[in-house]
C-alpha cells in the first residue's frame, strides 16, 4: 500500500502516484524488520526495505515477494552460533557474481545492500564482519 501526499496537501493510498517531489524535513527511513529464521528464510518487503536475520544453522534465502523498481533494500546477516552458511535465491544478483563469504564467528554481523528493478536485487554494497 502506498501513501501519496497530494498537491493541496491531501493524502490518499493504495498506489497512488504522483508526479509531486517528496520533501522530507527530518528522518525518512523504514524500521528494521526482523525476520524469522528457519530452512528458507522468507522477506515481505511491504514489511520493511530493512531487515535483520539471526541464523540459526545453514539457511536459504527465498526471492523476496512485493520488490519494487528503483528501490533500495538493506539486510544484516548475524551469525548465531557461530560459522553458518547463507544460499541465496536467484533473484538476487552479486558483484562479479559471488555471493558473499559471511562472518563465522558467533554474533558476527555482515550487511549487504541491494537495488530492485522489480524482479530482482542487485548488490550495490557489503560489509562484512561488522561486529
Amino acid at each position: 500500500m502506498a501513501l501519496t501526499i497530494n498537491g493541496n496537501g491531501t493524502l490518499s493510498g493504495e498506489n497512488v502516484t504522483s508526479s509531486l517531489n517528496l520533501v522530507v524535513n527530518g528522518q525518512g527511513y523504514s524500521p528494521t524488520l526482523t525476520l524469522t529464521d528457519g530452512a528458507t528464510i522468507n522477506w515481505d518487503t511491504d514489511s520493511g526495505q530493512v531487515a535483520t536475520v539471526t541464523l540459526g544453522g545453514n539457511r536459504t534465502v527465498a526471492a523476496p515477494t512485493n520488490l519494487e523498481d528503483g528501490s533500495f533494500y538493506a539486510l544484516e546477516v548475524v551469525q548465531g552460533t557461530g560459522g553458518q552458511t547463507l544460499s541465496w535465491n536467484t533473484v538476487f544478483k552479486f558483484t562479479g557474481a559471488v555471493a558473499p563469504t559471511l562472518s563465522t564467528a558467533a554474533g558476527a554481523k555482515d550487511f549487504i545492500t541491494f537495488r530492485s528493478d522489480g524482479t530482482n536485487l542487485y548488490e550495490q554494497g557489503r560489509s562484512i564482519g561488522v561486529a
